[in-house]
């Protein structure tokens, strides 16, 4: 079995998740046609495996996508799935159902564990230190939680300049403390944030802080991940990916929102809102980059296909190759 790229002679790394084609981080495989490839890390090219290797790593792969892989995208050619250990290009419709909140689904039940833990501890070393009093001192544990969203996020959630219309107030940063008061705007189709001018104490069309476009999407991502520091557990989680579902699509969801003007400091009466809309937002830049991401493998898929056509039609006997795709078909 190769171990080095045939195009740049980079080491290809090993997985775990296919035992029959321990090579490659990613694996590309066409179970129509009989293909495997293992993807390059280092240049992205496609290794077409010796077809005598290609039968039973395709029977694994294939059940690996179907038993243990999540759907990442897909277009209708190939599809981009997520398996433990290994990430896979399925080469035709993959009949996979899409999961679209699972990775930031773990993301939100990561945060929660280590909310957990840091809260144990601080716990521990209170009894510790103050066995008689120190509950009281540290009001509840949320000290070393608040130093460690400090030092991931900063005091800081936006800096640059933005001019109130109506007073002519400058604001040249926002502090976390205050992103409360962001709340979504329905006008136009661009995701808009508004922000209450402290100055003249209104936030109309004509008046306040306006965030549109990009960096709109990125406030309202950072502001939601400080707000959201904590995470959620399993069942928090379901709640908000089930929102979402409810909504019909992540964007019908922020679109939902939008409506009804949400303001970031609703989370306290909504948590399980502001978490699906986390989930929501970050999935929608995700998905953008996912779209490069494919439209990119589909015009690689189709340069190594001809040259995997080349290399089967020529360098293997018709009848085996024929063979092959009959058991493959079967």
């Amino acid at each position: 079995m190769f171990t080095h790229c045939v195009f740049c002679h980079a080491a290809l790394p090993k997985n775990d998740a296919v035992e029959r084609f321990p090579i490659g981080r990613r694996i590309a495989f066409d179970p129509a046609r009989g293909r495997l490839w293992a993807v390059c890390a280092n240049c992205q090219r496609w290794n077409l495996a010796p077809i005598e290797q290609r039968w039973e790593a395709l029977e694994d792969l294939e059940r690996l996508a179907h038993d243990r892989g999540r759907l990442l995208a897909s277009t209708e050619q190939i599809a981009l799935v997520h398996a433990p250990g290994v990430d896979l290009v399925r080469v035709g419709r993959a009949e996979l159902a899409e999961e679209s909140w699972w990775r930031y689904g773990s993301e939100l039940r990561r945060r929660h564990s280590r909310y957990n833990n840091i809260l144990t501890a601080e716990w521990i070393v209170a009894l510790a230190a103050f066995p008689l009093f120190g509950m009281g001192l540290f009001g509840g544990g949320s000290d070393l939680n608040r130093y460690a969203r400090w030092k991931k996020f900063g005091g800081t959630a936006w800096r640059g300049t933005r001019i109130c219309p109506r007073c002519g107030h400058a604001l040249t940063q926002l502090a976390f403390n205050r992103t409360a008061d962001l709340r979504l705007d329905t006008s136009g189709d661009q995701l808009k944030l508004l922000l209450r001018c402290t100055h003249c104490g209104t936030v109309e069309p004509d008046a306040g802080f306006h965030f549109d476009g990009s960096e709109a999407e990125r406030l309202l991502r950072r502001v939601l991940a400080w707000h959201n520091f904590a995470g959620a557990n399993e069942s928090g989680v379901h709640t908000a990916v089930r929102l979402i579902d409810q909504a019909g699509s992540a964007s019908a969801l922020v679109g939902g929102l939008r409506e009804q003007h949400f303001r970031i400091g609703d989370r306290e009466k909504r948590p399980d809102l502001a978490l699906a809309l986390e989930i929501a937002v970050n999935h929608n830049a995700e998905r953008e980059l996912l779209e490069l991401e494919l439209s990119e493998l589909e015009a690689r898929w189709r340069e190594e296909e001809r040259i995997a056509g080349i290399a089967d039609g020529e360098l293997t006997e018709l009848p085996l190759l024929a063979k092959l795709r009959r058991q493959l078909a079967r």
